[in-house]
């Protein structure tokens, strides 16, 4: 039984950066609306491109396009491009520690505004015996 080898188009979605963001095949896309096409050939590189078309995986570990779009062509960008899109790193949880002085501090503020509270309160009613006596 001879076997027909397919040609397959391979497709990518960009960003506004030109960052490739998606790649997938003629052979399962239906609408390739939104979609550029870069190559075309036989074989699983090109039928099965998710997973096969680039040498390395489509994003870095930290969640970063790897290719980007230059006429027509897909490239690898540079560790600057990747270095400048990787996302800011969480800020560190505060520690007990931090949290205990925190809670101190806020205490000691409550109570200040309480004590000057109490303190007006007094001069009010020392004004108005001053006024109604």
């Amino acid at each position: 039984m001879d076997f027909i080898q397919q040609n397959y188009e391979v497709y990518a979605k960009i960003d506004e950066k030109n960052s490739i963001i998606a790649i997938n095949s003629s052979a399962f896309l239906d609408d390739i609306s939104g979609w550029i096409k870069i190559d075309e050939g036989l074989g699983d590189k090109y039928h099965h491109a998710q997973g096969n078309y680039f040498d390395k995986s489509i994003y870095t570990a930290d969640g970063v396009p790897r290719y980007k779009l230059v006429d027509g062509k897909a490239v690898e960008r540079s560790e600057e491009e990747i270095e400048a899109d990787k996302p800011e790193p969480p800020k560190p949880q505060p520690t007990i520690n931090d949290l205990i002085k925190e809670n101190e501090l806020l205490k000691a503020q409550i109570q200040a505004q309480s004590d000057r509270n109490d303190f007006m309160e007094d001069c009010i009613a020392e004004m108005a015996m001053q006024i109604y006596s």
